[in-house]
């Protein structure tokens, strides 16, 4: 009878100790879910903060002044909040340390569709102009990442720069 209750005792240890580490897992996956998807938000959010044809201008403006091939124009914080508006910090400063840059650069003009080729060149020509605005975000202490790019275009006079923009 005693060894029986033994066995008994050991089985059941061991299916606690099995049940712990998979409780674990999960746990970690879904805090590992939780940091993607935190990322993700606020990658967006910092596009979102800039989405705004004539802030675009504006920035855009700074780097043209730089002739052709213009490098992206970094985006302060004060206007996008990256690195102090999604902290989640509790008051003793513990907790996700969220941090980020925001770039936007001039990737050149393209014709808009619809418009001919056998147009007049002597005439001031519209185009629309590309940006680039891109977001990298990394949670301190968590190795999570998200690098987001979104490409838009803007009704513009035409300039002929030309730029280089990554094409990933």
């Amino acid at each position: 009878m005693l060894i029986v209750s033994l066995v008994i005792l050991i089985a059941m240890t061991v299916l606690g100790v099995s049940t712990m580490s998979g409780t674990r897992l999960s746990e970690k996956i879904t805090s590992n879910s939780q940091q993607k998807s935190i990322a993700f938000e606020v990658a967006e959010s910092g596009i979102r903060s800039v989405w705004d044809v004539a802030y675009l201008r504006q920035q855009i403006a700074t780097s043209l002044s730089a002739g052709n091939n213009p490098s992206a124009v970094a985006i302060a914080d004060a206007d996008t909040g990256l690195q102090s508006q999604f902290d989640q910090l509790d008051t003793s400063g513990k907790g996700a340390d969220i941090g980020g840059s925001l770039t936007v650069q001039y990737c050149g003009e393209i014709m808009p569709i619809g418009s001919g080729t056998s147009e007049d060149l002597s005439s001031t020509q519209i185009v629309s102009m590309l940006i680039d605005i891109n977001s990298m975000i990394d949670i301190g202490n968590s190795n999570t990442t998200a690098d987001h790019l979104q490409r838009t275009r803007i009704t513009n006079l035409r300039t002929r720069r030309t730029a280089s923009c990554s094409t990933r």
